[in-house]
């Protein structure tokens, strides 16, 4: 029921960590704070994109809740993405449209300005026809933009809409060089998504060895993403010594932030009772949790098992 490496990388702006000792200016928000709460959201984004500290989106959750309720478009599209996409959440697009409502010129205003960060957003709500209607040449407009200003998401969210023919034709090298830009500055889901490119042979010379090692960094960082590709490497020993104990801990580590992969891939574990101990009523509930994001192997797994989903 356990699938393979996955790459489910979307249009967001969640999940991403720079590594220690990073110049942290060039990806932080821009500092004259246009708007209400600029503080709260700009420590909301470090725990969200990982700047200095390891990823925390309980955290950064936090601190842009704050900052919406005190008026923050950029926490309030921050919160949409988030919920939206389900990036470190159980997905919620109810809740995403409903923090997205009416705070599209507010973003588009600040990215005229020259805001990185809102330059990003108003991409990725572009892409996502999110509190605007769906414009895949406007998205990446300023997708561009904000990725001329280095902004590492933005650079990942170019290699998306390449990979995936996204307002232009597919080119999975193109996708890659941004992939690259983005995991070079250490950023957590440009490493993933450049260790998916390795691991399939997509854009770049298929190396396992070094998508192992891209997983690596970025799991380390506490990108879901990448600790359910590289639980399901320990799982299956793949340039690896096989390690099912370590690979229910990796997924454990995803599934724990939402991620369905992840908790379908539990559950199998707990079904099975590999590297854990078998427990069914663990597996239904970690099933049951993927289902509810529409996991379709979760729900066939809780059917076999005899259960709803």
């Amino acid at each position: 029921m356990k699938r393979g490496i996955i790459s489910p990388i979307v249009l967001c702006g969640a999940l991403m960590l720079v590594c220690e000792g990073s110049p942290l200016l060039a990806q932080a928000p821009a500092s004259d704070k246009p708007f209400p709460a600029s503080d709260l959201f700009e420590k909301g984004w470090k725990y969200d994109q990982g700047l200095g500290t390891p990823i925390n989106m309980v955290e950064a959750i936090e601190c842009y809740r704050k900052a919406a309720e005190a008026g923050s478009p950029l926490a309030k599209a921050r919160l949409a993405r988030i919920y939206f996409s389900g990036s470190g959440v159980e997905e919620d697009k109810a809740a995403g449209e409903r923090y997205a409502k009416g705070i599209f010129p507010q973003i588009l205003k600040a990215a005229e300005k020259g805001d990185a960060v809102a330059e990003m957003i108003a991409g990725t709500m572009y892409a996502d026809g999110l509190g605007v209607a769906r414009d895949s040449e406007e998205a990446l407009k300023w997708l561009l933009k904000s990725a001329d200003h280095n902004l590492p998401q933005a650079q990942v969210n170019l290699g998306v809409m390449y990979e995936h023919g996204i307002g232009v034709r597919p080119n999975f090298t193109e996708a890659a060089r941004w992939y690259r830009k983005a995991a070079e500055q250490g950023h957590s889901m440009g490493q993933a998504a450049l260790g998916d490119f390795y691991y399939h042979g997509q854009g770049v010379p298929r190396n396992r060895y070094e998508a192992f090692r891209l997983y690596e960094l970025s799991a380390a960082q506490n990108n879901a993403h990448s600790q359910a590709n590289l639980g399901y490497m320990y799982e299956q020993g793949c340039v690896v010594c096989r390690n099912p104990r370590e690979a229910a801990r990796l997924y454990r580590l995803a599934a724990d932030q939402g991620f369905a992969v992840a908790q379908a891939n539990l559950g199998t574990m707990y079904e099975k009772g590999c590297g854990v101990p078998q427990d069914l009523c663990e597996a239904v509930n970690w099933y049951r949790r993927a289902a509810a994001q529409g996991d379709v192997h979760a729900i066939k797994a809780l059917h076999c098992l005899g259960y709803e989903s």
